[in-house]
């Protein structure tokens, strides 16, 4: 069993992924640390999708707003698992609504460094679906 603080950061390494949308790397950026980071910074100047253009000047609001919420519902389901602010209780659902947002933004701007954040997104939504929480450190 995956201990509470190894989800809390698996949720927050979510809200990561999508809280990146609103500052997406530039070209210079996507080749830091031999071009792994775009692998966990999954956003970059120029993806296109139906929703519009990535630029650094502004991204498409619709997706502005997909990635907000997102990232809020997973950081809330994250204080959840930890046992702060918020009741155990809403993990389930703040997890499943967050990644139901962030599957649909990532699949609108579909590309292969968008590809570890889909995988987790499911082993997320698998997680909430089954209950699967971590039982309680003592």
């Amino acid at each position: 069993m995956m201990p509470h603080w190894l989800f809390t950061a698996q949720l927050l390494l979510h809200a990561h992924f999508a809280a990146s949308y609103l500052v997406p790397l530039d070209e210079t950026s996507q080749g830091a640390f031999g071009g792994l980071l775009r692998w966990v910074w999954p956003w970059a100047v120029g993806n296109r999708g139906p929703l519009g253009t990535v630029t650094k000047s502004g991204s498409p609001l619709t997706g502005f707003w997909l990635a907000v919420t997102s990232a809020l519902a997973f950081l809330l389901a994250a204080l959840a698992v930890a046992g702060l602010w918020v009741p155990l209780a809403w993990w389930r659902p703040l997890t499943i609504a967050g990644a139901i947002l962030s599957l649909f933004l990532l699949v609108a701007f579909i590309s292969p460094t968008k590809l570890l954040p889909i995988a987790l997104n499911l082993f997320l939504l698998w997680r909430a679906a089954t209950d699967r929480l971590p039982a309680t450190a003592s």
